[in-house]
């Protein structure tokens, strides 16, 4: 189905569609995308125009400075047309399956969106000595396309998360199970953040 897909966003482009959002998901047997950076290379490969979204990297279960690597290089490759989407992660078998705690997913989501950003937008070597993560005097390349960097977008669903999504002035990823009703409500609070 992989093919098809990068086929469909094709024909999505040609019919004018604005952009695409691939999810992450892992050890469901279903055949879901696990490789989302990597399937949305192949779609900047065949477009020109479509943006490309990933909808969500789960941050909790990647390095973040080879994250933030991958996605500069397809901003960079695409002319700029990535949408970083990130969310924490709320499938349990795909914390234990990883071997993570959901109890880190807080925290570790905190310190890999910082550690992205900063690999964005520093323009001289840095260091880092967090809970979960350690580099020392790195430089991150390529540089994005887009600056500061590649528009963030943030899952959220309860009114906390909603709030810090809009404080970080990020685009807001809704959940696709919520009734319309439940969306509009979250929505507004997005809007009046």
């Amino acid at each position: 189905g992989f093919k098809d897909f990068v086929d469909y966003n094709v024909e999505a482009e040609a019919l004018g569609y604005h952009s695409t959002f691939v999810v992450e998901h892992h050890f469901t047997g279903f055949g879901q995308v696990s490789a989302s950076l990597n399937l949305l290379t192949w779609v900047a490969a065949r477009t020109t125009t479509l943006r490309l979204g990933t909808a969500v990297v789960v941050l909790p279960w990647h390095n973040p400075v080879l994250l933030a690597e991958q996605a500069a290089t397809i901003d960079l490759m695409s002319n700029g047309r990535l949408e970083f989407g990130v969310g924490k992660g709320y499938r349990h078998n795909e914390f234990a399956s990883f071997c993570i705690p959901m109890a880190e997913a807080d925290e570790r989501f905190e310190e890999g969106l910082a550690l992205i950003l900063k690999s964005w937008t520093s323009e001289q070597r840095f260091s880092h000595h967090g809970k979960f993560w350690h580099f020392e005097n790195i430089v991150v390349e390529p540089p994005t396309a887009q600056k500061p960097h590649p528009p963030v977008w943030m899952a959220a669903g309860n009114p906390d998360s909603i709030r810090r999504v809009a404080e970080r002035g990020f685009g807001l990823m809704l959940d696709q199970f919520a009734a319309p009703e439940t969306i509009i409500e979250r929505f507004n609070l997005f809007r009046s953040e």
